[in-house]
């Protein structure tokens, strides 16, 4: 969790700022990356898997994994408890994340289906924060943009920021 900063000065209600999370230039709206950069714990499967990416995407993929962590306090692609030695041995952490296999543990049903128990969830007021991170851990073409992300209830009305969560249009310097 190396890209957060927290700013306790601001307790109880701190601020958790994100830094670079790989993508460190600007690029067109229709360009695809081909540089295979930060650590496989939160890179997203298309560029495990070696294919040309979307950066704002895969960044989206990274907060994914970054909400996970913070979460469950253990990354989502990790060997997951209760499994056999047998698979752990076969799927390393990359194949797990090229297939996007991932598993609530602390806050799965107690049917042990390993899905999310949304009673857990309310009962924290963290029910945003799962459907937040079920609609960024997934392929580059169903995932959440941060755009999505910051117009969910439980980012937008978190914490009041004069003048509202704000993107920079790149091109024009401009707000929008």
């Amino acid at each position: 969790l190396a890209n957060a900063s927290v700013d306790w000065t601001k307790f109880p209600t701190s601020v958790i700022t994100l830094a670079d999370l790989g993508l460190s230039r600007r690029i067109t709206d229709d360009e695809k990356l081909e540089t295979r950069c930060g650590s496989d714990d939160y890179a997203a499967p298309e560029v495990i898997m070696g294919q040309p990416y979307d950066g704002r995407a895969t960044d989206a993929w990274s907060l994914g994994v970054l909400l996970y962590a913070l979460l469950e306090s253990r990354l989502p692609f990790d060997p997951h408890p209760g499994m056999s030695d047998a698979h752990r041995m076969r799927s390393r952490t990359s194949h797990r994340i090229a297939r996007v296999e991932w598993r609530w543990v602390e806050f799965a049903g107690e049917d042990g289906s390993h899905e999310a128990s949304e009673t857990k969830f309310s009962e924290q007021g963290l029910l945003g924060a799962m459907e937040i991170t079920e609609g960024l851990l997934k392929r580059a073409r169903s995932r959440w943009t941060i755009e999505k992300v910051a117009n969910q209830p439980w980012v937008r009305d978190a914490i009041q920021v004069e003048g509202g969560i704000r993107f920079r249009d790149e091109d024009e310097g401009q707000e929008i």
